[in-house]
């Protein structure tokens, strides 16, 4: 039998995943799909979200994709409405579109990037919960999961806005009092230093890759660093009902104390 299937069923249920034409967030669409789950992919990038949606699509698992700027009011109700209508119900949100602006200190910023990260990285995610939680309720329940960072429990060494902005939705957890009465579970993981394509691109643009991840590999209690699949297997813990008692949690997923 699948493991999958096994500890973390998801079977029927309906998953939105916002940004999952790329990245981490690709990874958890993967393995919400593997669970069983049908899944609508919300992404901005419409060429590659289709390509994604119609590789993911099997047997067990329907997938579809609708293009979305998160940032957008009207746009993410409009297609939350439209998710609900052709899956017929909505029982799982994981908030995941992040734009970093690429500057670690505040005084840097430009007030154009200020903006782009605010309104992706905060307003996305607020949207998103705000008009997904109706249909959670019509369904019976179910669980939204913002993907944050450990910088937005430290502060320390990392883009200004991209910190403050994640440090902000911290606060989002606090939904989980207001929407447990209504059978809606809210929680956060914290990934550690993962490496997909936009961070490796990134570091190699800057020519510090090899000492950023040395560095880095200092700072845990063990030099491997964590993968796609170890995000996208703490959001099958959160999203399934084997953490139907977790709600208002903030989930560190790192190999070190470089988050205390």
């Amino acid at each position: 039998m699948d493991p999958l299937s096994t500890y973390f069923p998801l079977k029927n249920k309906v998953a939105l995943v916002t940004g999952a034409a790329r990245g981490i967030a690709l990874h958890i669409a993967c393995a919400l799909s593997a669970a069983g789950a049908h899944l609508a992919i919300l992404d901005e990038r419409e060429q590659e979200g289709g390509v994604i949606a119609g590789l993911l699509a099997s047997k067990q698992s329907e997938v579809r994709f609708w293009q979305l700027d998160v940032s957008d009011n009207d746009a993410v109700q409009q297609v939350i409405t439209a998710v609900e209508a052709h899956f017929g119900r909505i029982d799982i949100l994981v908030n995941s579109t992040g734009v970093d602006a690429n500057q670690p200190y505040a005084y840097g910023l430009s007030q154009k990037h200020w903006e782009k990260a605010m309104m992706a990285n905060v307003n996305g995610s607020i949207l998103c919960s705000k008009h997904v939680a109706p249909a959670m309720e019509r369904a019976g329940g179910g669980s939204i999961v913002n993907v944050l960072a450990p910088c937005a429990m430290n502060g320390k060494q990392h883009a200004a806005a991209d910190q403050a902005a994640k440090a902000t939705l911290r606060m989002n957890n606090m939904n989980a009092m207001r929407y447990a009465t209504q059978n809606i579970r809210v929680n956060s993981i914290h990934p550690g230093v993962i490496r997909p394509p936009a961070l490796a691109a990134a570091m190699r643009k800057r020519d510090d890759l090899t000492q950023a991840l040395a560095d880095r590999a200092e700072l845990q209690m063990q030099t491997s660093r964590g993968s796609a699949t170890d995000v996208a297997a703490a959001i099958l813990y959160l999203t399934s009902d084997a953490s139907r008692f977790v709600t208002g949690s903030e989930l560190v997923i790192d190999a070190g104390p470089c988050h205390s």
